[in-house]
């Protein structure tokens, strides 16, 4: 099937279409199947709680698992991992990556399936009130943090520190048992104007936005202690989330790395979000720099890999100019 949709290109788009009411009717069925889960969380029961923690976590893997049968049968995506990636289902992780597209969740969520936790998300606390999906992302244990601006803090003293407070309590179910957690510092996709428009130093990121990382560690007090770096590389300049659905995204690359936290900030008394906010984020910006370098390095392999295949095709005489 695959096969065929890659060779009749007219035919991508109604593909996308026929995928894109997959993937939402897909979601509204296991959302559905977390909503019926929900009434053992309202009992007040160690052993309930268990067991509606492990539910929510094979419909999560159900979820995944129906995806990636839809990419890989029906549009013929081949993710490729980074198998020296070991499992570990025995601590807390932060996973951090780079951010072009949405396609990312997927190619991230395929390189962590079996080998870590399913990442919960740190979400606006806006995005509740999406239909459905918001509330079921609330009992899945999703943590929702809101912010407030310095206006806000200014016009109303007592809102200093409530942020933190609200993120701790909404962090109280992933401090039970090993969870991951991931995040997209860069705040927003990737793309070259933004990267213009930011004058970013880095040649392929865009500027971090760490502050939510301070509130995960500062929430979650030496639970995590390195962060699994993630790099989600494209062989195409630009990949869009209907790319994806169309099954035409081309090579996809994952790398992955554990990069360990400094001691320093492991301590019980240290405040990356507080008094040792400075600190933390000189750190953060030595680590986010050395991310930089790495994928530049990993981006011009992938394209060099690329050269070298069409070099071989012409070659053999594979190639045509219809």
């Amino acid at each position: 099937m695959s096969v065929f949709i890659n060779k009749k290109t007219w035919l991508q788009p109604c593909v996308g279409v026929v995928s894109f009411v997959f993937m939402c009717g897909n979601v509204l069925f296991w959302a559905l199947l977390v909503h019926l889960i929900s009434p053992l969380l309202l009992l007040k029961s160690t052993r309930y709680e268990s067991l509606a923690e492990h539910c929510v976590n094979r419909l999560y893997y159900g979820w995944l698992a129906s995806c990636e049968w839809w990419f890989q049968n029906i549009l013929g995506v081949k993710w490729e991992l980074d198998e020296a990636m070991k499992a570990d289902f025995d601590h807390w992780h932060l996973i951090i990556a780079n951010h072009q597209s949405w396609v990312d969740v997927f190619a991230i969520f395929a390189q962590l399936k079996d080998r870590r936790p399913l990442p919960r998300v740190f979400m606006k606390q806006a995005l509740f009130w999406m239909p459905f999906v918001g509330t079921a992302t609330y009992i899945m244990g999703f943590p929702y943090m809101k912010r407030y601006t310095k206006a806000q803090i200014a016009k109303k003293p007592k809102l200093a520190g409530k942020d933190l407070a609200t993120t701790k309590r909404s962090c109280k179910r992933l401090l039970k048992r090993p969870n991951s957690i991931m995040s997209f510092v860069e705040g927003t996709r990737f793309s070259q104007k933004k990267h213009q428009q930011q004058a970013s130093p880095y040649r392929c990121l865009l500027k971090p936005k760490a502050g939510g990382i301070s509130f995960i560690l500062q929430t979650m007090p030496q639970k995590i202690k390195s962060i699994t770096d993630i790099n989600v590389l494209y062989e195409k300049e630009v990949v869009t989330g209907w790319d994806l659905l169309c099954g035409r995204i081309g090579k996809v690359k994952v790398m992955a790395r554990d990069v360990a936290i400094p001691d320093a900030m492991l301590t019980p008394e240290y405040q990356a979000a507080g008094k040792d906010r400075e600190h933390f984020f000189a750190w953060f910006n030595l680590y986010w720099h050395d991310k930089d370098t790495r994928m530049s390095h990993q981006l011009a392999a992938l394209k060099q890999a690329k050269a070298v295949g069409l070099e071989q095709e012409f070659s053999k005489g594979n190639t045509s100019q219809e």
